[in-house]
């Protein structure tokens, strides 16, 4: 009867020492990852403040009037309408 005991402690002690350890791997896994999700956060930041200072720029009145020449969408005189002022002479 002595040895069952001792054998069933030796179990129950390994049992809870492989579930410690397991939990112990999943948070450091799981550490890992949140890490890598903070990271690409940040990327993403990033690249929505490149992207937002991209489009304010492209939006200027002066870079659509600009654009809208190039691809002959109205008239000079209409395009100055963006800008508030009179036709300017076509560059």
């Amino acid at each position: 009867m002595g040895a069952l005991r001792y054998l069933l402690v030796i179990a129950l002690v390994g049992t809870l020492a492989l579930l410690t350890v397991g939990e112990h791997v999943d948070r450091t896994r799981l550490g890992y990852e949140l890490r890598e999700l903070e990271r690409e956060r940040a990327r993403l930041a990033e690249e929505e403040k490149t992207a937002e200072l991209a489009f304010e720029q492209a939006v200027v009145p002066e870079q659509l009037r600009d654009r809208a020449e190039e691809l002959k969408v109205a008239e000079p005189a209409e395009l100055a309408v963006l800008l508030g002022a009179r036709a300017e002479s076509p560059r």
